[in-house]
């Protein structure tokens, strides 16, 4: 794929995708960092903020950390903590759930060419409380991203780049204590970045975020910037 046809690709998704139904407008900024601790594993992080309401107000915090293990050069595995803090508003009240979540993940990674794909199986287990004691869950989640490069050196450790991905999160268990069905949310997502080194990359790019709630379906229009270091 050359570069023309990937950025007339890249801008037509995001064109249909920000016709799309939509409840609102919102942007999400993602700070990720991967500390090598040895050859076999790695200390992950994650820090998230969100806005809601056509950007007027921060209603989500997500803190991630855990811990991974390398099988091999394409293969890893890992395991950690996630807390989440979110705020919406009912009637003039403010409502605030907080999730504490444990997850498991298996990731595969391939380069064909130069382009790197990506493949991530997650499961989460889900302790929520929005008012009285926590609601235990479980949820699946999967994902496919191929960061294209678009005018990169040799080796692909420095240019610019585009990422095209999809994520399908599926309720597995207690799906009656979210939203009473198997489909939870889909998350299609384009972006162009550039790649400053091996060890940092920065992005901005468009989601779709189709959401189903127990009276229907919602899809948002999110503005995203993900920052991610490894070192």
């Amino acid at each position: 794929m050359n570069i023309r046809n990937t950025l007339f690709f890249c801008f037509t998704f995001c064109y249909i995708a920000a016709w799309s139904q939509s409840t609102e407008n919102a942007g999400w900024l993602s700070l990720s960092h991967t500390q090598k601790l040895s050859k076999k594993f790695d200390l992950l992080s994650n820090l998230q903020i969100r806005s809601a309401d056509k950007f007027k107000y921060l209603n989500t915090l997500q803190v991630r950390a855990g811990l991974g293990y390398n099988l091999d050069d394409a293969h890893s595995v890992g395991a950690g903590y996630l807390y989440e803090n979110n705020k919406s508003w009912e009637d003039g009240k403010t409502m605030i759930t907080h999730e504490n979540r444990i997850y498991e993940q298996y990731q595969f990674e391939t380069d064909v060419k130069r382009t790197q794909f990506t493949f991530r199986f997650r499961q989460e287990q889900r302790f929520i409380r929005d008012t009285g004691s926590y609601k235990f869950s479980q949820r699946s989640r999967a994902s496919v991203s191929a960061r294209i490069p678009l005018a990169v050196n040799a080796d692909f450790s420095k240019g610019l780049y585009a990422t095209l991905q999809n994520e399908i999160f599926l309720n597995t268990q207690h799906k009656e204590r979210d939203n009473n069905s198997i489909f939870d949310q889909n998350r299609a997502y384009v972006s162009i970045g550039y790649r400053w080194s091996k060890k940092i990359d920065t992005e901005i790019g468009y989601m779709n975020w189709r959401q189903r709630e127990t009276d229907g379906d919602f899809s948002t229009n999110v503005c995203q910037m993900i920052i991610s270091t490894s070192f």
